[in-house]
C-alpha cells in the first residue's frame, strides 16, 4: 500500500498542474480603431491589446494603400501604442503587427479600418464646445482609460510552474532513496 501512495500522489500532482502550465500563445485582444471600424474623428494613436505580456522590440505598422503612416511606437505589459503624428486622410487603413509574446513565439496579424471624417469648416463661437464641454469628454476618456487598465490579467505567476516542477523532482529523488534503504 506505501508503494503505490507515494507515485499516485506524484500522478495526481502532474495532473492538476497540467492545465495550469500549459501556454497559449499571446493573441489579439482589442484594438482601438476596432477591426472594421469607421473612424470619424481625429485618431491619436492605435492601440493593440494582447492576451500576454509582450516583448518591447514587438512592431506595428499603419499603412493606407501602399503609403506607410509613421507611428511612435511604444509597448508597455500587454499593450502596444502606435502615436499618430498628423491627422489621417479619409481612407482605408490597414495595421499589420507583429510580436514577442512571453512565451517567446513570434506571432503576426493585421487588421483593416477606415477614416471618414467630415469636412473641416471654419467653426464659430456657437460650434465650438464650452469647456465644460471639453473637461466632461476628457474626464469620459479618461475613465475610459483606466476602465481598460482594470481588465483582469492572468495571475499565474511565471515561475510556479518550475518551481512545480522542481517540488516533483525533490519529491521523486526522495521517495526512490527512502524505499530503496527499506529494501
Amino acid at each position: 500500500m506505501k508503494k503505490l501512495l507515494l507515485p499516485l500522489i506524484l500522478l495526481v500532482t502532474i495532473v492538476f498542474q497540467l492545465p495550469l502550465t500549459a501556454s497559449a500563445h499571446s493573441k489579439l485582444e482589442t484594438s482601438t480603431p476596432a477591426e472594421g471600424e469607421k473612424v470619424t474623428t481625429d485618431l491619436e494613436a492605435v492601440v493593440l491589446t494582447f492576451s500576454t505580456k509582450i516583448e518591447s522590440l514587438s512592431t506595428m505598422t499603419l499603412k493606407n494603400g501602399e503609403k506607410e503612416i509613421p507611428l511612435q511606437i511604444s509597448v508597455e505589459d500587454d499593450q502596444m501604442t502606435g502615436a499618430i503624428t498628423n491627422p489621417l486622410e479619409n481612407g482605408n487603413y490597414t495595421v499589420a503587427y507583429k510580436i514577442i509574446g512571453a512565451d517567446s513565439h513570434v506571432i503576426e496579424g493585421n487588421y483593416s479600418f477606415s477614416v471618414d471624417r467630415p469636412k473641416q469648416e471654419e467653426a464659430t463661437e456657437e460650434d465650438t464646445p464650452s469647456n465644460d464641454t471639453q473637461e466632461k469628454q476628457e474626464d469620459k476618456s479618461e475613465k475610459a482609460l483606466t476602465d481598460q487598465e482594470k481588465k483582469e490579467k492572468p495571475n499565474n505567476p511565471t515561475y510556479f510552474a518550475p518551481l512545480t516542477i522542481g517540488l516533483v523532482i525533490v519529491i521523486a529523488i526522495v521517495s526512490f532513496f527512502a524505499f530503496r534503504r527499506k529494501r
